[in-house]
């Protein structure tokens, strides 16, 4: 069945009860299954860069990876309701996203699907960042999706990624907008330069992405625990952050997570929905220079100037030679 996939003029509701907790799950775990593969076949970036997946107007990609004997991508197609790996030389498998199906059957035909494509890759099958860590290959459970709900939430973070890529743009330094299958989430991360000790206590994960001083801004669709939030943070963490003040509405500082935190719900009806965002991000930019010592002068970048027109460039092109 296609569904249209466009932006909304209205944000959903994501309710932590009804039919979005399945769905969102259901997303969650498929999207874990290309991020596997990406994780198994990209080469390894500072601060797991070589991990997220990006969007698509039509859901989720690996983006290209290498494979013996060319290249390998794998995308979450939520028009069509497949996974869909395409290979070198037009080799294409597709699995469908039956609404109910189990996720063991998906990973099934998955893993069928590279195999038979003769891609060589090591994945494993147990999910990551989620209190249920029941392996893709063992769940059986039937599964509530819902394909609308599904197209809603994709609109939904097309909209988010536009606002993070225009805001980030006068940044002058490594910067990126990245869709993290771990979390859910999808942020935009804007580094200094400068190398960061992780904490003693950091696990494996924390070690290898607390290691370089950023600014995180981010947005969580929510889980069983928590509702649906913006967020954003400073590594290191610098001790005054729960003073600042960041002057948004609804804007908190989560001891617990060491974010400030603005709910989803607080803002997705509200006109003005986009300069609020900004706001908030803009506030904890400021934080970055105020609490953070980072020189924002120096990262501030100018755009080039429009490009001239083809009659204006000629004009120009025979009054240089007089």
């Amino acid at each position: 069945m296609l569904l249209p996939v466009d932006r909304l003029a209205d944000w959903p509701s994501l309710p932590a009860d009804g039919r979005w907790p399945a769905t969102r799950d259901y997303l969650h775990l498929v999207s874990q299954m290309l991020g596997k593969l990406r994780l198994a076949l990209a080469p390894p970036l500072p601060e797991w860069a070589n991990t997220p997946l990006a969007l698509t107007p039509r859901g989720l990609t690996t983006r290209l990876l290498p494979i013996e004997h060319g290249a390998l991508e794998a995308s979450l197609d939520l028009v069509d309701g497949v996974i869909r790996l395409s290979a070198t030389g037009g080799r294409l498998e597709t699995i469908d996203l039956v609404p109910g199906r189990p996720i063991a059957g998906i990973w099934r035909g998955y893993t069928a699907a590279l195999e038979g494509l003769g891609v060589r890759a090591e994945l494993w099958d147990k999910p990551q960042e989620r209190a249920d860590a029941t392996p893709f290959s063992r769940d059986d459970r039937a599964r509530d999706y819902d394909p609308a709900l599904g197209a809603d939430w994709l609109a939904l973070i097309t909209d988010v990624q536009a606002l993070f890529e225009a805001w980030r743009s006068p940044f002058f330094g490594r910067s990126g907008v990245n869709f993290w299958w771990g979390g859910f989430d999808i942020t935009v991360g804007l580094y200094n330069g400068r190398r960061a000790t992780p904490p003693p206590s950091s696990n494996y994960l924390m070690r290898h992405d607390l290691d370089a001083e950023h600014l995180t801004i981010g947005f969580w669709p929510g889980d069983d625990t928590g509702e649906a939030m913006f967020f954003a943070y400073l590594v290191p963490e610098p001790a005054e952050c729960a003073a600042f003040p960041m002057d948004v509405p609804s804007t908190a500082w989560a001891a617990e997570m060491k974010e400030w935190v603005l709910p989803y719900e607080a803002v997705r009806a509200r006109p003005d929905r986009i300069d609020v965002i900004r706001r908030f991000m803009d506030a904890a930019y400021r934080a970055a220079g105020d609490l953070a010592g980072w020189d924002l002068p120096a990262f501030t970048y100018a755009p080039p100037s429009p490009a001239p027109g083809p009659a204006r460039e000629a004009r120009a092109s025979v009054e240089g030679t007089k």
